[in-house]
């Protein structure tokens, strides 16, 4: 096999990947720093991003919302990010209008680098790489995008590696590609994201509580366990209860069974 290739052991990675995403799928914050940090492995990068993008009147200007984002080689570089993906009178990154359009099509995921969508001449003399990309100690970029109809829009993660270091290698492309696939459909179905009734906004006091009634133990047990009054405990089910917009602990416990967030992000 072709060392450009995706191996067996590559693919099953993948699948770890989006299994331990899963394994968080009720704490955005989690599953997403998860996400991120396997993404920064799989295809050897510094600084990593996931975004939300929709289309908009000038295609190649998207409305950008920022989900997560690590590896800055500065604290102060995320804010730059941040500021690049807010500005709609930014400078455009020349041919965004073809990176959008692979997802706005069939719906399948596409994966591509920085040297498959701009050449070199006109990405470093544009003014978006010398604006938002080159003062941050970056360069060369791999993105992957597929559809999400559960947003009417797209979803786009990947990672830039540092000025000086090489593109990416065709089977970490393809990796990325592969993840996009399988881990797109889940978001806000089977993943929870900011805004939808999640683990998101628990106390620490109350997050030990619900996972020892997931585990099966009684009120008067999970006192026992955490060393407390069966009266704070009984207060944080209640808080529980509220948070997840449920009244019972029968429902409580089928939220958690079902796997499926509620509310729409």
């Amino acid at each position: 096999m072709s060392e450009s290739q995706p191996s067996v052991e590559d693919i099953r990675g993948v699948f770890r990947l989006v299994n331990a995403c899963c394994e968080n799928w009720d704490d955005p914050e989690a599953w997403q720093a998860t996400l991120l940090e396997g993404v920064t492995q799989m295809i050897d990068c510094q600084a990593t991003q996931l975004q939300l993008a929709r289309p908009s009147a000038n295609p190649e200007l998207p409305d950008i919302v920022p989900l997560a984002s690590s590896g800055w080689i500065e604290s102060w570089h995320e804010d730059v990010y941040r500021q690049s993906v807010a500005d709609t009178t930014r400078p455009t990154m020349p041919n965004a209008g073809s990176v959008i359009a692979p997802a706005v099509g069939d719906g399948s995921a596409a994966a591509f680098t920085r040297t498959m969508v701009v050449p070199d001449d006109v990405w470093y003399g544009c003014e978006f790489y010398q604006q938002y990309v080159e003062p941050l100690g970056l360069d060369e970029w791999v993105m992957a995008i597929r559809a999400a109809p559960q947003f009417r829009a797209m979803i786009m993660f990947g990672g830039s590696r540092r000025s000086g270091e090489p593109t990416y290698e065709a089977r970490r492309v393809q990796l990325l590609g592969i993840l996009a696939e399988e881990i797109v459909p889940l978001m806000g179905t089977r993943l929870s994201l900011e805004g939808q009734v999640s683990k998101a906004g628990l106390t620490a006091r109350q997050r030990q509580t619900l996972e020892l009634l997931l585990d099966g133990l009684s009120e008067k047990q999970v006192a026992r366990e955490l060393g407390l009054s069966p009266a704070t405990v009984h207060d944080y089910i209640v808080r529980l209860h509220r948070h997840f917009d449920v009244s019972s602990r029968g429902e409580l416990l089928s939220y958690f069974i079902k796997r499926r967030p509620k509310g729409s992000p």
